[in-house]
């Protein structure tokens, strides 16, 4: 297009950097008046009650960075960020961690989360959803490892149904924002 790649640059870490200024005012966690409607939408996705949430990384492909390039290289020998996403039954990003590098697991960028920081001390009213690599917390569920008995297979049933449609906001949003030189997103 004509434009010098360092301009591109220059542009692309201004725009970001802007975004990241907004991002609180447009990623914010439901209200405690919009508490209710969330649960009442995520029920109807799978049955799954008090559910406010759903947590999961997904990893967006980069190009190789020049420092600390193997940093950025994932269990799967790719380069990426690994990216955690909370969202609701609405598709929207309630909460979001960009920062860490592709080869940072999922539990350790909870672990070093605001937002557990944030629920440790302010409980929530309700509960978010998570995966096995997430721990067990009052406010964390997860699926059970081996579901032993009808309850607990109802119950993995649910999370499963429940979190499905809104973990694909991750997944949506890594593969619009890939890196253009790499294959497709994980």
């Amino acid at each position: 297009m004509g434009v010098h790649s360092t301009i591109v640059g220059e542009v692309v870490t201004a725009v970001s950097d802007a975004l990241a200024r907004l991002l609180d005012h447009f990623v914010t966690f439901p209200t405690d008046g919009q508490i209710a409607k969330v649960k009442q939408k995520f029920f109807l996705l799978g049955d799954m009650p008090n559910t406010i949430g759903v947590i999961d990384c997904t990893h967006v492909h980069i190009q190789a960075p020049r420092q600390r390039e193997w940093e950025y290289v994932n269990r799967k020998g790719r380069h990426s960020i690994n990216v955690q996403l909370v969202g609701d039954a609405d598709l929207a990003i309630t909460n979001c961690v960009v920062r860490w590098p592709g080869s940072v697991h999922d539990a350790r960028i909870f672990r070093e989360s605001r937002l557990l920081t944030e629920f440790q001390t302010n409980r929530p009213d309700g509960v978010i959803l998570a995966d096995s690599a997430y721990p067990l917390l009052p406010w964390v569920m997860t699926p059970f490892p081996t579901a032993n008995t009808p309850t607990q297979m109802r119950y993995n049933n649910a999370h499963g149904r429940t979190r499905s449609m809104p973990n694909n906001t991750g997944l949506y949003c890594a593969t619009q924002y890939r890196c253009p030189s790499q294959s497709p997103p994980l």
